[in-house]
């Protein structure tokens, strides 16, 4: 198109390969040619500094790139995080022990530790009341049942009903 055949803002839209909305926007700014010469659109759109608006130099195989560009590395940023969610899972299940283990484990020191608890109203009995060690022996036995033992059963309650929950 020659500048005599540029008749319309539209045609020098298309001229300018721009769409009509920019060229609007181009022509509020004070600086912008009031003609519709193609040649003088061409300068002052390349003498633009490159903060006013948006630049629009980019042709449609260009910013096709851009997008292609751009979701690949999209692609790769989603790539990056499920790493790392990967990464930490990893860590923290290396952290964690087999309920079975945890359980083997606990059974083990809770054992021998019910024994001695079985037995300790006997054996300090007699230091405690050596005139009478049988209600020395049962007020040590009822003490463990009341407190130790009852304590244990109440946290396992609670524990079975936040498992449940």
């Amino acid at each position: 198109m020659t500048t005599s055949t540029i008749t319309s803002w539209k045609a020098l839209a298309e001229a300018l390969g721009i769409a009509q909305n920019t060229l609007r926007s181009w022509r509020a700014d004070p600086t912008s040619p009031s003609s519709k010469d193609i040649a003088e659109w061409r300068l002052w759109r390349d003498n633009r500094l490159p903060t006013q608006g948006r630049d629009t130099k980019f042709e449609a195989a260009s910013i096709a790139d851009l997008k292609k560009a751009l979701l690949l590395e999209q692609g790769r940023k989603e790539r990056a995080i499920a790493s790392l969610r990967e990464l930490e899972l990893m860590r923290e299940s290396e952290s964690l022990v087999p309920q079975s283990e945890a359980s083997e484990t606990i059974i083990k020191t809770l054992t021998p530790l019910r024994r001695l608890l079985d037995a300790l109203p006997r054996l300090v009995a007699a230091s405690a009341n050596p005139q009478n060690p049988m209600v020395a022996e049962l007020a040590i036995r009822n003490g463990l049942d009341e407190r130790v033992f009852a304590e244990m059963q109440k946290i396992l309650l609670e524990h079975e009903q936040d498992t449940k929950d």
